[in-house]
Parts: structure tokens; sequence; C-alpha cells
């Protein structure tokens, strides 16, 4: 017996347009942020939120010679 509700986990991820293999892939931790009511109710993260988080963690460079070396 099960004691996770897959049924409706599956359901509230489809709502989230969440692949089936995507689901399976991600950890609690992953799933309960996915589920904060803060970001589901409002339908995503705002522009701002988004702004604020690129400009607290940017993204970072990597020189050219690191990309495909063989």
């Amino acid at each position: 017996m099960s004691m996770l509700p897959w049924p409706s986990l599956l359901k509230q991820a489809v709502s989230l347009t969440l692949s089936p293999s995507a689901f399976w892939q991600i950890s609690v931790a992953e799933w309960r942020a996915l589920l904060t009511p803060d970001l589901a109710s409002s339908g995503g993260m705002s522009r701002a939120n988004l702004t604020q988080l690129s400009q607290r963690f940017p993204d970072e460079e990597m020189p050219s010679h690191e990309f495909n070396e063989k």
C-alpha cells in the first residue's frame, strides 16, 4: 500500500505542465518548491522576482577554450 496519493500528485504535475519523465526525475524538495502557495497560486514567478534572482545569481561565463575540448 502506498502512502502517497500518486493520482493526485500526477494530476498536479500535469496542471503545472510537467512531463511524466520530468515528474519522476525531480526530488521531493523540488516537488515541494513547485507546490509552494506563493508560486503555485500566482501562476509562477513574476518578472521582477526573476530579475532579482538573476542579479543575485548571475550566469557565469565559461572561457571559450572550455567548450568541446578534444
